[in-house]
């Protein structure tokens, strides 16, 4: 963890090592983590994975702030996967993708369907202190954005009551922001949040855009 994110480590075929907040989406580099990863570009592998960089964008230093890391590593890369993002066990786990998706060891809860767009962005249905609206999920954010009509629910810088499938979560970070992402998922303005990385804090994520669901520890 760092300033809210969830870090990951690169290498390169020398070894060295680079650090990328964990996200879902596209592949991104800062201005100045591409200036710092050069030609390494090509030949950056995440525990012997290959980092898939093309059609990656970069992005100002300012996408990322309070981070070192050079960019976004999300499902351009891990979307052959099922993964499961286990951050207080400080652990992501990425296996070929079964007929059932099953992680041993560790109890999760069934499946939340989940929809898939372009093979990278994940959006479900989500509650907002009882109020059923869309949810973008977007790890490279460390809490809730929420649009104007989910601003009630949101006091004192956080949202008190939130559900996603079968996990509950409370007093997570969140803001009301005026994002022009809002408008293309919630065209009707009824009420859209994205979702952040505050809801793997200590809570372990079984994630599957192959089986397009999603798994969330038991709570």
């Amino acid at each position: 963890m760092e300033d809210g994110r969830l870090i990951v480590t690169a290498v390169n075929t020398s070894g060295t090592e680079y650090d990328f907040v964990l996200g879902l989406g596209a592949t991104l580099f800062t201005e100045s983590g591409s200036a710092r990863v050069g030609e390494d570009v090509n030949a950056l592998t995440l525990a012997g994975v290959p980092v898939q960089t093309e059609g990656s964008r970069t992005v100002p230093n300012s996408y990322l702030p309070g981070t070192d890391a050079v960019g976004v590593l999300g499902g351009a890369t891990l979307n052959g996967y099922d993964i499961l993002i286990d951050a207080p066990n400080e652990r992501l786990v990425l296996k070929p993708i079964g007929r059932a998706v099953r992680w041993a060891g560790i109890s999760l809860s069934g499946p939340t369907p989940i929809q898939v767009f372009h093979d990278v962005l994940m959006r479900a249905d989500v509650d907002f202190g009882g109020k059923l609206v869309g949810g973008l999920i977007d790890l490279t954010k460390p809490g809730f954005d929420v649009n104007a009509p989910l601003g009630s629910t949101i006091s004192d810088g956080t949202v008190s009551s939130f559900r996603m499938g079968y996990g509950s979560w409370s007093d997570q970070p969140a803001q009301v922001v005026e994002s022009p992402v809002f408008g293309g998922w919630d065209p009707e303005g009824l009420g859209f949040a994205i979702i952040g990385a505050s809801v793997a804090y200590d809570c372990a994520l079984a994630i599957s855009w192959y089986h397009a669901e999603l798994r969330t520890c038991l709570r």
